[in-house]
C-alpha cells in the first residue's frame, strides 16, 4: 500500500481521517478510500502528469449541467480527491431506465458553435484524446482526431499489419461517403461507457471516469451496443427521446465500434484488432 499524506488531507477535508483502504490498482496508479467521521472518499493516484487534472476538469464540466458525477474535492498532478459513490443493488429495469435517463441529459448538451471534440484535449484512460476548437466536419474529427491516432499506436506496437493499416487509412478518410454528416448535431457523450463507469443507487445513475467530448451521440450508443452494458430497457427508455437513426445498425455501429477496439486493443493485446478486422468486414471496406 503507498503511503498517504493523511495530514494533508485532513487539512483540505477539516476532518480526521480514520482509515486510509486500497480498493484497487487503476491504469495509471492506486485507487483507495478514505474515511472520516462522516463521509467516505475516493482518491484516485498517479505519477507526474496532468491527467487527473483533466478528469477532475471534466467531471466538474459535466456537473455544470445538473447531471450526477462525484464531487471533486481536491486535485493536484498525483492525486484526484472525490466524494465516494456508495451503490444499491437495484433491479435490473430499474438500473437501464436511470441509464437511459441521464444520458438522455447528457446527449442533449451541445454547443452553440456546433464544434466536435473539446475545448481542451481529454483523456480515455492513459491515452490522450486531441481535440480541435475548430473542427466542425465529424467524418474528419472522426477519422484524424479517433481512429488514426490508435491506429498509429497499435501499428507501433506491432499489432496491425500494413495492409489492415491502408485499410484503415482509407476508411477514415472516406467517413464522409458512408454516414449522412447533415443529420448529425454535436451532443456532449461520456466516450467510455462500460459498465464499470456508470454506478447506481436509489437517487439514480452517476457516471464515473469520463472521456467527454462532442460527438454523435450515437458513438456513444454503438459502444455501449458492443459491449452489452444495458439490454432492452435502456434502449426502450432511450429511444423514447433519441430515436436511432435508420442506418445505425448496418454503418454507424461497425464504424464507431473501431475506435474503442483500437483503444482496447492498445491496453488490453492484439486479441481486440479481430473485432476491428469484423467492422470493416461489416463495412466492406
Amino acid at each position: 500500500m503507498m503511503q498517504i499524506d493523511k495530514n494533508y488531507f485532513q487539512n483540505i477535508l477539516n476532518e480526521e481521517i480514520l482509515s486510509v483502504d486500497f480498493l484497487t490498482q487503476g491504469q495509471i496508479g492506486v485507487i483507495c478510500t478514505l474515511q472520516t467521521p462522516t463521509q467516505k472518499f475516493l482518491l484516485k493516484t498517479s505519477d507526474v502528469s496532468d491527467r487527473l487534472q483533466i478528469e477532475a476538469n471534466m467531471l466538474e464540466d459535466i456537473r455544470k449541467y445538473e447531471i450526477a458525477v462525484p464531487r471533486v474535492f481536491d486535485v493536484s498532478k498525483t492525486h484526484l480527491l472525490t466524494a465516494y459513490i456508495e451503490t444499491d443493488t437495484l433491479v435490473v429495469e430499474e438500473q437501464e431506465r436511470a441509464a437511459a435517463e441521464i444520458l438522455i441529459k447528457l446527449h442533449s448538451v451541445s454547443n452553440e458553435s456546433r464544434m466536435y471534440g473539446y475545448w481542451y484535449d481529454t483523456t480515455i484512460g492513459p491515452f490522450p484524446q486531441c481535440n480541435e476548437q475548430t473542427q466542425y466536419n465529424w467524418g474528419l474529427f472522426l477519422g484524424q482526431m479517433r481512429i488514426m491516432p490508435m491506429v498509429r499506436i497499435c501499428y507501433d506496437k506491432g499489432m496491425i499489419s500494413p495492409a489492415l493499416l491502408k485499410r484503415l487509412e482509407n476508411l477514415s478518410r472516406d467517413i464522409y461517403k458512408r454516414i449522412d454528416l447533415s443529420a448529425i448535431i454535436p451532443s456532449l457523450i461520456h466516450g467510455d461507457l462500460w459498465s464499470g463507469n456508470i454506478l447506481f443507487n436509489r437517487k439514480g445513475a452517476t457516471l464515473i471516469d469520463p472521456a467527454i467530448y462532442f460527438a454523435d451521440r450515437e458513438m456513444e450508443l454503438a459502444f455501449i451496443a458492443m459491449f452489452e452494458t444495458f439490454g432492452k430497457d435502456f434502449w426502450k427508455n432511450y429511444t423514447i427521446e433519441h430515436p436511432l437513426s435508420k442506418d445505425f445498425y448496418k454503418t454507424k455501429s461497425p464504424l464507431y465500434q473501431i475506435y474503442p477496439l483500437l483503444v482496447h486493443a492498445a491496453l488490453y493485446g492484439g486479441a481486440y484488432i479481430g473485432g476491428v478486422e469484423q467492422c470493416l468486414k461489416r463495412l466492406k471496406a
